[in-house]
């Protein structure tokens, strides 16, 4: 498999509905959490999904796993500029304003300290837990989460900086772009059953493990 721009209809709703039901569940918990208990389900989830493998995830305060900072505290630093990211559409190109730019790299340096300690890294995160959790606290606006299978499927190869997080991000758009283009309509329209979502969870689901 490649990106979707050559997909029909057909194919791309096939590659969406064979996602691992695993990750669908965890993703309506994720959205139906409540405020207080984000920073707690995001790292159960995270875990779950294996996001900083081989280091070690930072837990919550309540945990005493670590010193500070804890999962509420980069949270709470990502707020302003999740919010930012408020009206980002991964479908549009023109999403890639100054300001939601900036919000992405802001967001990246955040998130690097999503693991504490371990051999990778100087234990830091790489992009799989930083797209990963960035596409959690967006609900899906900042999509696909940059595992090995989708950096596969896109060509795009290692990356190792937010600048390439965010030119990873844009492959996306531009492979979405052309997949609505030529079929006339848009990856929501594609697959009724997930019509609700946002675009970069749907794409992620397009481009992510198969049951």
């Amino acid at each position: 498999m490649a990106g979707i721009a050559k997909d029909s209809v057909a194919e791309f709703k096939t590659r969406v509905l064979r996602f691992d039901q695993r990750y669908v569940e965890d993703w309506n918990s994720w959205l139906n959490v409540l405020p207080q208990n984000r920073p707690e389900v995001m790292g159960i989830i995270l875990r779950r999904w294996q996001a900083c493998r081989p280091n070690r995830m930072r837990r919550t305060s309540n945990e005493s796993k670590h010193a500070a900072p804890f999962l509420e505290n980069l949270l709470q630093a990502a707020e302003p500029h999740v919010e930012t990211l408020r009206t980002f559409d991964i479908r549009s190109i023109g999403s890639f304003t100054l300001d939601a730019c900036n919000a992405l790299n802001e967001l990246w340096s955040i998130f690097e300290n999503l693991s504490h300690y371990g051999r990778a890294r100087g234990g830091r995160a790489g992009v799989v837990g930083i797209s990963k959790a960035v596409l959690l606290l967006t609900d899906g606006r900042v999509g696909p989460a940059f595992d090995s299978k989708v950096r596969s499927h896109l060509g795009v190869g290692n990356i190792v900086n937010s600048e390439e997080w965010v030119n990873a991000l844009r492959v996306a758009s531009e492979d979405i772009f052309k997949f609505e283009f030529a079929n006339q309509t848009t990856i929501n329209l594609s697959v009724p059953e997930f019509a609700n979502l946002f675009g970069g969870r749907i794409y992620d689901m397009a481009l992510g493990p198969g049951a």
